[in-house]
């Protein structure tokens, strides 16, 4: 047990399956997540249990991973929406959950900001936004458009600045750091983002747990068609 913290305020759950590579994978998602797996189910407070297996009494609270929707029983369909499993969680755990899952990314991304064009980096990424970092400090409610490759597809799409980090504040970081909404023309534009987050979601996790990505467990998670082919 970490010390200082009581075994309640621990972001703890357990995963049971048949299925040992997606057991794996499941739990390398939730640790990018900061979500701690534990395997004695009583210090757990979800369970995630593949439907149809025995469980100790004194488990935690149980959601099932099931194929077909349960009528009484909390449960995730399989293949598993991670937006739908990352909701939950957030709503275990946090007071004030977040929607949107967001990933760790290190991409070089045009800004243009008004008639300047500067050149920054997209630190971290959601599908409705995203933190960059940048060589000026730009104020809040300002207007700006990106310009970025994302897996080999040009966007460009307008944000508006949430918050700004002036340099120096945040460790390890020269230059002000950005907070940004994005505010697209099209709507296949968050798709496309959604999908890029989904998918390095999973790859990340793969690449941790040392499961192929096309290892047939990754079949058990949702992952949307790809908007542009």
């Amino acid at each position: 047990m970490l010390l200082g913290v009581r075994q309640s305020q621990l972001k703890q759950v357990a995963v049971v399956t048949r299925n040992r590579q997606f057991t794996k994978l499941f739990r390398s998602i939730l640790a990018d997540w900061k979500i701690i797996s534990v395997d004695d189910l009583s210090e757990a407070k979800v369970v995630f249990a593949e439907h149809g297996l025995a469980l100790p009494a004194d488990s935690g609270e149980v959601v099932w991973l099931t194929s077909m929707p349960l009528a009484k029983e909390h449960y995730l369909e399989i293949p598993i929406s991670l937006t739908r499993l990352y909701n939950l969680l957030e709503t275990q755990f946090f007071p004030t959950p977040r929607r949107h899952i967001r990933v760790v990314v290190d991409l070089d991304v045009d800004l243009r900001i008004e008639n300047n064009w500067l050149t920054g980096r997209l630190l971290s990424l959601s599908d409705r936004g995203g933190r960059i970092e940048c060589p000026m400090e730009l104020s809040r409610g300002g207007l700006l458009h990106l310009d970025l490759n994302l897996a080999g597809k040009r966007l460009r799409i307008p944000a508006e600045v949430l918050y700004c980090i002036p340099s120096g504040d945040s460790p390890g970081h020269l230059q002000p750091q950005v907070g940004i909404l994005f505010k697209p023309d099209r709507e296949r534009d968050f798709n496309l983002i959604r999908h890029y987050v989904l998918k390095t979601c999973i790859e990340t996790a793969c690449a941790r747990s040392g499961v192929a990505f096309n290892d047939p467990c990754v079949s058990w998670l949702e992952l949307p068609d790809d908007p542009w082919g």
